[in-house]
């Protein structure tokens, strides 16, 4: 069998060239449509697959011996990838890079994360990712998504961040541990996604990441049943894998132990397959397949290991640089969009291009300085040339025969692989001698030929290239090489973005703020801790002045600031209301505006403008005030205060409000009330408090002595009550009700008025008298009234007059 050893019935080249062109219509005009999925009625739900620690163990792509009926229908049914790559030969670091299209060693991520810290410190390693940093579930929440992350996470040695720090809604984990988990985890992790899946809402997304194949490796007696009366030939296998079988002890055994996993596996992914179909959710569905790294070794002594995955035709497995620990199986199935039945041969594709990939069918603003490329017109059919090559740093130990012991660094460009291992000192203090491998992929992707020392400049140019990488590896403080623009005017409702870009080492995490204030992601915010922050249905509170601080490694840097205005019109918001003073009293109108600043004001009585001077003062002002007021400057008729209201968007005038001036020793009492747009309701209060003692008694206002106790005062009040008009006041008792809220005493007289036409009259709709409530004394009472509201409640001003008889 050659290799690749693919069916070549999968081998029908896409539709390259029309692609393309759809990819650049799009884009004109700042790609109006996400690329993804124009021309579908709803943007595509997507489902990531990773397997853990499986190899090429498909029979579509050229397995001899597993049986995977539903791997096979997506490879129908999609585009496989004969040119994929993770980005570490281990699990941790993969994971990183499918989260965060960077490359995991720019966190520290090397190697997996240990659930010891003190190894993760020995290897300078963290004890898990930067929950700051922009992930790909981050983007998809922001495009409106539902995101889950179900099953193996690995990016985490101590008991948090959780998932829900990384932009996921809803995570699944960790199951009790019984008997047989190991040999289904694969359908437990279905079935939650299934729940997930379930759940109402807009699209999804999920990384749906399974424990399988990662050991232990235990098949159930049902599950070995698949494999009755098989014989697992090693000859069968192509490249490398006739000769690791050939040294592997207890093949048969080992053999049937990890395929039954295999297809345990495929059927659990078959069950998700089937629930889609019978939800009608396939045909807008996205799923991705591959595995975090390549197949675990035999040589690996630890507990249900059978070591018996392939790596296809390539040379060696799991910790290994070499094709068989990072060169993976990839299937995409994306009706009406990824060309089905086809295989992409050429397009080099990474793990780090996930991020960037959903970015563009997500229509959504990529982080800056990735690592990743975006391959969404590779997904959908056209192979694509990689822009940079493919690099590669692993620091940990392998598990196997030497064959497959490669050096620390490998680099890809084009056709071309090179592995370099640097003269240094081992962890343990041995010597470790440079080594250097060239390979030319296209003609030997097995890895057999080693051309170093035929291509001097090519040579000196890759090690270059990774000589400049793992400089770059090297702390570096963060640097913002991108500041956001400097002043937005948007309109209410509206909304803006704000970029920042920054380069550092590790890279580097954003924290937006406003006015000094961190501001957090919510309905009307999105990107608070990501280089693009969106704000939307923007209202006046959301002006001020906006930064972002750039984080990494324990350094920061501040942004420019970007001045956020939101214009808008001036809008009254409370108008001014009648004054009612005694003589040589003060009154003061005022208005309340909502609207973007400068703001000018100028207030007139009449038409006549308003000046300071001569007890005025406020005139340009939001309050006017009008000091030392005798009863002539009442104004005639019905002229009155208004204020005009400016800014650069528009001009607003308020209402007119009265002003009475009574003279000293008027019987009329100021217990008036205004009710305003909106249900705003007061309570009365007596405007001449001459003694201080924060009511004015008929003494004050009437030269006469106080007809009423001193725990008894003539308080009046005014509210709103189930959609009418309640008013009540204090009285002395044993009078006589007149009607329309008036009663009489021997020595006193109550009248409710209202005013109306620049004058106090007489209510003359009937009020219906609710209760009388009488004081212990039994000399006082509070009588309560009720009156429809009218429909206009802003020019409605009430008081009740007190006279001595």
């Amino acid at each position: 069998m050659s290799a690749p050893a693919f069916q070549e019935s999968l081998r029908r080249p896409g539709p390259g060239r029309r692609t393309r062109g759809l990819r650049r219509l799009l884009a004109v005009g700042g790609m109006i449509l996400p690329l993804g999925w124009a021309g579908q009625d709803a943007p595509p739900n997507v489902i990531m697959l990773l397997v853990d620690d499986m190899g090429w163990d498909v029979a579509a792509l050229g397995h001899p011996h597993a049986k995977t009926p539903n791997l096979d229908r997506l490879a129908a049914e999609g585009r496989v990838f004969e040119q994929f790559y993770v980005s570490s030969p281990v699990c941790s670091p993969t994971r990183a890079s499918f989260l965060t299209g960077l490359h995991p060693s720019r966190f520290g991520i090397h190697d997996y994360l240990s659930k010891d810290p003190q190894i993760n410190l020995r290897r300078g390693m963290p004890n898990y990712l930067d929950p700051d940093i922009v992930t790909v579930a981050d983007l998809a929440r922001r495009a409106g998504y539902r995101t889950a992350s179900v099953g193996k996470w690995h990016l985490r040695s101590v008991s948090t961040p959780r998932e829900t720090e990384y932009g996921f809604d809803h995570f699944k984990r960790g199951w009790p541990r019984t008997r047989y988990f190991r040999s289904y985890s694969s359908f437990y992790c279905v079935d939650e996604a299934i729940l997930f899946l379930g759940e109402q809402g807009g699209p999804f997304y999920i990384n749906l990441w399974f424990f399988q194949m990662h050991r232990p490796v235990l098949a159930s007696r049902e599950q070995k049943e698949a494999y009755d009366g098989v014989e697992f030939s090693p000859n069968d296998f192509a490249g490398h894998m006739p000769a690791y079988y050939a040294a592997m002890p207890e093949q048969q055994e080992r053999f049937l132990e990890y395929n039954a996993v295999v297809t345990s596996v495929d059927a659990a992914i078959g069950k998700l397959l089937a629930y889609l179909d019978r939800e009608g959710l396939a045909d807008n569905t996205l799923i991705f397949f591959t595995s975090d790294n390549g197949p675990e070794d035999y040589g690996n002594m630890l507990s249900a290991i059978p070591g018996a995955g392939s790596s296809g035709p390539f040379r060696g497995r799991k910790r290994s640089l070499y094709e068989g620990g990072i060169h993976m199986p990839c299937i995409v199935r994306w009706p009406g969009m990824s060309p089905a039945g086809t295989v992409d041969g050429t397009t080099v594709m990474s793990s780090l291009d996930w991020l960037p990939t959903m970015c563009a069918l997500l229509g959504q603003d990529p982080p800056p300085n990735l690592d990743g490329e975006n391959m969404l017109a590779a997904l959908q059919g056209a192979p694509l040339v990689r822009e940079r090559p493919l690099v590669w740093d692993y620091r940990g130990s392998y598990l196997g025969d030497a064959a497959g012991r490669a050096p620390r660094f490998a680099i890809r460009e084009g056709h071309w692989k090179l592995l370099w291992e640097p003269n240094r000192t081992g962890a343990g203090g041995e010597e470790v001698f440079s080594r250097l491998e060239l390979y030319n992929l296209e003609n030997d992707p097995e890895e057999r030929r080693n051309l170093a020392g035929t291509e001097p400049a090519l040579e000196a140019r890759l090690i270059a290239k990774i000589g400049a990488f793992d400089s770059s590896l090297d702390h570096r403080p963060p640097e913002i090489t991108l500041h956001p623009a400097e002043e937005f005017l948007p309109d209410p409702g509206g909304a803006v973005a704000l970029r920042v870009e920054a380069t550092g080492t590790p890279p580097p995490t954003y924290r937006w703020y406003r006015d000094g204030v961190a501001l957090q992601n919510g309905p009307r915010v999105q990107g608070a801790n990501s280089h693009l922050l969106v704000l939307g249905d923007l209202t006046l509170e959301d002006s001020g002045e906006i930064f972002c601080r750039v984080s990494s490694g324990g350094s920061s840097v501040r942004s420019s600031s970007s001045s956020l205005r939101v214009q808008q019109a001036p809008e009254m918001i409370r108008e001014p209301t009648l004054q009612y003073v005694w003589q040589g009293g003060v009154a003061g109108f005022s208005v309340e505006v909502r609207g973007s600043e400068p703001m000018r004001y100028q207030w007139y009585l009449g038409a006549e403008p308003v000046q300071d001077g001569e007890g005025v003062s406020g005139a340009q002002s939001p309050r006017l005030v009008l000091a030392g007021l005798s009863p002539d400057q009442t104004p005639d008729g019905t002229a009155g205060y208004s204020c005009r209201v400016e800014n650069g968007l528009g001009v607003i005038h308020s209402q007119a409000a009265p002003l009475l001036v009574e003279e000293a020793g008027s019987a009329d009492f100021d217990a008036w009330i205004g009710f305003y747009t909106g249900g705003e309701v007061a309570v009365g209060s007596y405007v001449e408090d001459r003694d201080g003692d924060g009511w004015t008694d008929f003494q004050e206002f009437a030269g006469v002595s106080d007809p009423t106790t001193a725990g008894q005062r003539p308080l009046f009040e005014v509210k709103e009550v189930e959609g009418r008009l309640e008013l009540s006041y204090d009285r002395w008792r044993g009078g006589v009700e007149m009607g329309f809220g008036s009663y009489e005493t021997a020595f006193v007289r109550y009248d409710l008025e209202v005013w109306e036409d620049g004058e106090w009259l007489p209510l003359f709709e009937l009020l219906n008298l609710l209760r009388r409530e009488t004081n212990r004394a039994g000399t006082g009472e509070r009588a309560c009234y009720r009156l429809a509201l009218p429909a206009d409640r802003r020019f409605l001003f009430l008081r009740l007059r007190v006279t001595q008889k």
